[in-house]
């Protein structure tokens, strides 16, 4: 399972009913969703999660269960990774 961060320095700003994303990374703005911009907010809080840990911390707020909530996220990262707003993020595992 893929973990994702977001990108350093992202500025991401209510407008009305979408919400803008600024990312240095491509140096352009693109509008959000409310979905897309709880990801980020909740990346925001954690650093890295997959897509288990963002849709199990959105379930109390979004009134969806946690399968919906998984699908929903899972979809999201392409155009959130493409826009320049996260990057996959190498998990290391230690060696005992």
């Amino acid at each position: 399972m893929s973990h994702w961060c977001r990108v350093e320095g992202l500025l991401v700003e209510p407008m009305g009913h979408l919400w803008a994303a600024f990312s240095p990374a491509t140096g352009e703005t693109v509008l959000l969703n409310d979905e897309s911009a709880s990801i980020l907010e909740v990346l925001e809080e954690k650093g890295v999660a997959d897509t288990a840990e963002i849709s199990a911390s959105l379930v109390v707020d979004s009134g969806l269960d946690v399968d919906a909530l998984a699908a929903i996220v899972e979809s999201a990262w392409p155009r959130l990774a493409e826009a320049g707003l996260v990057r996959e993020q190498p998990i290391r595992h230690a060696i005992a």
